[in-house]
Parts: C-alpha cells; structure tokens; sequence
C-alpha cells in the first residue's frame, strides 16, 4: 500500500466524525474510533494554540501519523496575542508579550517548518519574528534575549528539551 493521506475534518478544535471520514478510514483496514482517539491525544497537545489543518497519513492498515499543521510563524504569533498585525514600528512599538517557554514550545512544534539544525538556532529565529513583529519575550525586547541566548542564560531550559527536538 502506498502512502495515503487523509485530510481530518475539524470542528471547534475536535475531530468532526462524519459519515464522509468514518468510511474513508474503513475502506484503508483503520477502525475510525481508535484513529478519532488517537487524534484526540494528539491534538490536547496542541490545545493552547490555534490549529490550521490535521492530516492523518496512512502507510498500512496498522501504521499510520497523526500529522497536525499550526498556522505560519507570524500568523501564529497574532492569533496568540489576539492581534491583527504586527506593530508598525517595531522598535518603538510593543504589540505583546511570550514566554521563553512558549517559544520554545512553538519551535518544537514547527520543527520541520524552521528547518535548524539545533533547538537553540530555531529559538533564535523565532526570536527575530518576534523582533521584526514587536513582541517582547519574557518583558524584554526579543533583540535583547537573542544577546542572552547567545550568551548561555537559556542554556537550562534550552537543554531540558533538547530530547523533544530531536526526536
């Protein structure tokens, strides 16, 4: 069998069980409510942030991946922050505030997007979105905590889930 992918239709953040999608997962030797669970477990991962799309892969009737899209960077930063656009003046103007933690979240999840090498590059160049956008990181301007990165400060937290990112 070749490789099939499934689009997973979506309903307020949860799975829509439709007829349409029930069948599609019969017709590939899948059961539809151990293939709904199992999304189900992987979206609660993602429940803080908005999600654009769920696509289910399917090698064969036993293996399959949950594959779960978020939107682009930027967008993804103004749907956090509630905003509609980043600030028009970045360097004079503060359209919101992230947590060290959510970025390194939001990189682990957009690790194939970012394509770095190592966790730390892909803070990194979260934390230059944020400059570009005007989003302070932690309070402090992003440009600042890029210095800090560099420096080692993060070097903990950076290391705690390092064993995330390479998986």
């Amino acid at each position: 069998m070749s490789k099939r992918v499934i689009t997973v239709p979506l309903q307020g953040g949860k799975v829509a069980v439709n007829p349409q999608f029930q069948d599609s997962l019969k017709q590939i030797g899948l059961d539809p409510n151990a293939v709904v669970q199992k999304i189900q477990e992987e979206l609660k991962r993602y429940s803080k942030y908005p999600i654009q799309k769920v696509e289910l892969e399917v090698f064969s009737p036993s293996r399959y991946e949950v594959k779960i899209y978020l939107p682009p960077i930027g967008d993804l930063f103004l749907k956090i922050l509630g905003k509609d656009t980043g600030a028009h003046d970045s360097r004079n103007e503060v359209i919101g505030n992230l947590s060290f933690d959510q970025l390194v979240e939001i990189a682990i999840f957009k690790k194939d997007e970012l394509k770095s090498k190592s966790l730390k590059s892909a803070i990194k160049q979260l934390l230059s979105t944020c400059k570009a956008m005007g989003i302070t990181v932690d309070g402090k301007p992003a440009g600042e905590v890029i210095k800090e990165v560099d420096a080692g400060k993060y070097d903990e937290i950076i290391n705690k889930f390092e064993k995330l990112w390479s998986q």
